[in-house]
């Protein structure tokens, strides 16, 4: 079942369907949006979700070394994800992700950024778990005492400073939209990014953060569907 009502798109005869094979881990990671997006958009993909353990034979095989990929047609995959989004987008109209309106465009864009903005403030706390070598730890770090305690330490700094600045300028543009979604009565791009985003405080799969951290927050939990 959807989070958001779907819409089933019908491509001309000038345009006739892709055909779409998106590849990422079997985790609402950086492809989670993307998935969300061709979901709501009606458009049918292939969802292929790669096992970690096939991951070390798969990476020399990657144009970069990392997933997602997108394959249209077959072709060479892209592999950024908000290229992915952004097309995704445009297969879903103009509601979507309204290009032709540059006005709507440039608000989708806008929240884009902020959300953006969001993924990189909890990058410290995600990876230093995950990649302890990207921040200069040894890579079993995340194992040791001290490294559980570097985790503690940044993930609780980031819900009692952070995380409510964030949570604070989501809100006023869910005010401000008065639609009922981040740009207007519509969902575009930019829920389709912010969902998943918000949804993982919400599962309990990340240790130091409180399930509770969004309920305090009335304009995000009415936007949020129960993960």
């Amino acid at each position: 079942e959807s989070l958001y009502p779907v819409r089933k798109r019908k491509f001309s005869t000038i345009m006739s369907a892709p055909n779409l094979k998106l590849t990422y881990f079997g985790i609402a990671g950086a492809a989670e949006k993307v998935r969300i997006a061709f979901t709501v958009a009606g458009v049918e993909f292939t969802d292929e979700r790669i096992a970690f353990d096939a991951w070390p034979a798969m990476k020399p095989t990657t144009p970069y070394g990392q997933l997602p990929l997108l394959s249209i047609n077959g072709g060479a995959p892209i592999t950024d994800s908000g290229a992915m989004l952004r097309y995704a987008g445009r297969l879903g109209g103009e509601s979507l992700y309204p290009v032709a309106d540059i006005e709507k465009q440039l608000k989708v864009e806008s929240v884009l950024g902020l959300a953006g903005d969001f993924d990189r403030a909890f990058t410290p706390c995600l990876y230093v778990a995950m990649r302890p070598t990207m921040f200069g730890y040894p890579e079993d770090y995340a194992k040791t005492p001290e490294g559980q305690a570097t985790i503690q330490k940044l993930r609780a700094k980031f819900v009692a400073e952070t995380l409510p600045t964030l949570l604070g300028y989501y809100t006023r543009l869910l005010k401000e939209s008065g639609g009922g979604f981040f740009c207007g009565d519509t969902v575009t791009i930019a829920d389709c990014h912010i969902f998943p985003q918000l949804a993982n405080f919400q599962k309990g799969h990340l240790d130091h953060i409180p399930t509770t951290c969004l309920d305090t927050y009335p304009e995000i939990v009415a936007w949020t569907p129960t993960p």
